[in-house]
């Protein structure tokens, strides 16, 4: 920003002390200049709002990065720069989901680690080196997304099912929003509630957090069902925010999803006509797009 005001004035500067008539073109630069020195910072133009997106899921296999990867792949489809990342220092899922060892050639800045771009390079994925278990402090996990966020407008970062570590918990006392991802499998998600006790992130940060149920067919959308899930959620939730689910991501046709595993693809990058699939994840709970 200091640079480019600098040149501005700069060549306002040679142009004003200029004694001979000034052409057309030069005058036009002449006026602009002077407008944009004169203009107060407010009206200037807002910058792009810039989101960060914890994704977690409440048990292994509950779908949480297939969900974090398939929203991200969406959204960079509409033109926003995303990154999708995990811990770091945590053993990559997508490094071997989407064969990055093949399919990811480029580094990332400052970085050992390697991007796989897609969309139009619109998405860029973050995966490291497997079993790099390098440990990192509370001071190095808020460096580590101040640099992400710099790099995209939305910054996804998959939690898996990690939420337990202290690592995981500082990301989403820093992220914008925290999407808590469970499956079909009723008993356990009820044993969940009644056996473990609220963690600190789900009491401090009801606000930010929306849960989302996936693999979820007409069945279960039924009210009877439904209102049983709330009233498990209700167990950790208490007085602190009402009990709901905030998104649903219906079952998804599994001999697609076994070819997208296969061919080590995300399942939108294959079948894009299940993009509406999809779509409740892409809205707020005020229905605002991310």
């Amino acid at each position: 920003m200091f640079q480019q005001v600098n040149r501005f004035v700069t060549q306002f500067r040679e142009l004003e002390k200029r004694e001979y008539a000034r052409s057309r073109e030069e005058e036009r630069l002449w006026q602009s200049l002077k407008d944009k020195l004169s203009a107060s910072p407010t009206e200037e133009q807002p910058s792009a709002v810039r989101r960060c997106i914890a994704v977690t899921g409440l048990y292994a296999q509950a779908g949480a990065s297939f969900l974090a990867g398939n929203a991200s792949f969406l959204l960079a489809g509409s033109g926003v720069s995303v990154t999708l990342c995990e811990l770091p220092g945590t053993a990559s899922y997508y490094y071997f989901a989407l064969d990055c060892e093949r399919r990811a050639h480029h580094r990332f800045k400052n970085s050992s680690a390697s991007v796989l771009l897609m969309q139009s390079n619109h998405l860029r994925i973050l995966v490291d080196t497997p079993l790099s278990n390098e440990s990192s402090t509370p001071t190095d996990t808020a460096d580590w997304l101040l640099r992400m966020s710099k790099e995209s407008a939305t910054v996804v970062i998959d939690l898996s099912s990690r939420w337990k570590e202290e690592q995981a918990v500082r990301v989403m006392d820093l992220a914008d929003e925290i999407w808590v991802v469970f499956d079909s499998d009723l008993a356990r998600f009820t044993r969940l509630f009644l056996t473990e006790e609220p963690p600190s992130w789900w009491e401090k940060h009801g606000d930010k957090i929306r849960l989302i149920a996936n693999k979820w067919d007409e069945y279960l959308s039924r009210s009877a069902v439904m209102k049983k899930v709330e009233g498990t959620v209700s167990l950790w939730n208490g007085e602190r925010f009402g009990p709901g689910i905030d998104a649903v991501v219906p079952l998804i046709d599994s001999e697609k999803t076994a070819i997208a595993h296969t061919k080590a693809s995300l399942l939108l990058e294959l079948y894009p006509e299940e993009e509406h699939r999809f779509q409740s994840l892409l809205h707020s709970e005020k229905g605002r797009m991310l």
